[in-house]
């Protein structure tokens, strides 16, 4: 029986962005089944995905140990097809078709790229789509469909502090975005974090009335945030993986960008927006002994809030949004 090995990132965001592939290749060849093979903390993406036989989460280790140890568990077979955007050791085990990443370019995208690497000019965004089940799942921390109301999702976390936008900047967006007259009136809010990310994301959830706020940080899988953001009517992040897992979900996005690459890893699509510092470049980051009002930071406040209400705007113009 033909099989196909996918070899995608430790990393959430990366992960994410291969998810296009991975569904061009399950809808083109639906008869051959897939083996992915990913770090442990997107492994729930993959599983979720109709089509993948199995998934092998690893754990690296020196001297790059862990690639034996899955040769070994995934056995004599000669496969297909394989894809590996590690450019790891499984890219030489045996196949009739390979597709190894060999790095990229700084002034192209991750969805144009990854489609390239098999053969495609066509981009291949990343797509995520929440089962009924895991929709379902969602009612312990939103409620039931009929009873939810518009929901705000915030992302004041990434894996590098640099990349943070204040706390502070979140909280009062927040706030602003969903006061009277504004553009989620009266919306609550679901803050998102991952186990270790508290310090920046829980005093936007300490700080909001219990009544509005949701708060996921550190209680969620990577496809349980999948699905609850897919119910969501906004995202505002930092450069992260649950920026891109918004983008999968095909919400509006809007990602504040600083030290990244926005041209490689920006939020894609029509209804993306990516906000970057000035200069190009600078962490987005609160300098030391700027004014709480953030009128001298890399990222201001004032120009991130009229630039997301003028895009939120726009797109439920375009796209009328359910809430």
């Amino acid at each position: 029986m033909k099989r196909t090995l996918f070899v995608a990132s430790n990393r959430l965001g990366d992960a994410v962005l291969t998810t296009g592939v991975l569904h061009y290749l399950l809808e083109t060849e639906p008869d051959i089944p897939v083996t992915v093979i990913c770090g442990n903390i997107p492994k729930s993406i993959f599983e979720s995905i109709p089509g993948v036989e199995r998934v092998i989460g690893i754990q690296k280790r020196r001297f790059s140990l862990h690639w034996p140890e899955v040769a070994l568990k995934l056995g004599p077979v000669f496969w297909h097809r394989i894809v590996d955007f590690r450019g790891s050791l499984l890219g030489f085990l045996p196949g009739r078709h390979r597709h190894i990443w060999r790095g990229g370019q700084d002034d192209i995208h991750k969805a144009v790229a990854n489609a390239r690497l098999i053969g495609l000019d066509t981009p291949l965004p990343p797509r995520i789509e929440p089962s009924e089940a895991e929709l379902k799942a969602t009612h312990k921390w939103l409620g039931p469909n009929e009873a939810r109301g518009p929901i705000l999702a915030l992302a004041p976390t990434a894996n590098f502090y640099q990349k943070q936008w204040h706390f502070e900047n979140y909280l009062r967006l927040a706030k602003e975005l969903t006061a009277e007259g504004s553009i989620l009136e009266g919306a609550r809010v679901a803050v998102f974090g991952a186990p270790g990310e508290e310090a920046q994301a829980l005093p936007v959830v300490e700080a909001l009335p219990d009544n509005q706020v949701i708060d996921l940080v550190g209680k969620t899988t990577p496809m349980e945030a999948a699905a609850v953001l897919s119910q969501c009517a906004l995202f505002v992040g930092n450069d992260s993986g649950l920026m891109h897992t918004a983008v999968a979900v095909q919400i509006p996005t809007v990602a504040l960008f600083g030290i990244g690459k926005p041209a490689v890893y920006g939020p894609w699509g029509d209804k993306s927006l990516c906000l970057k510092s000035t200069p190009p470049g600078t962490p987005i980051i609160r300098p030391e002994g700027t004014a709480i009002e953030g009128k001298d930071e890399p990222l201001p406040f004032q120009y991130v809030r009229d630039e997301v209400e003028k895009f939120y705007r726009r797109i439920s113009k375009e796209t009328p949004l359910s809430g």
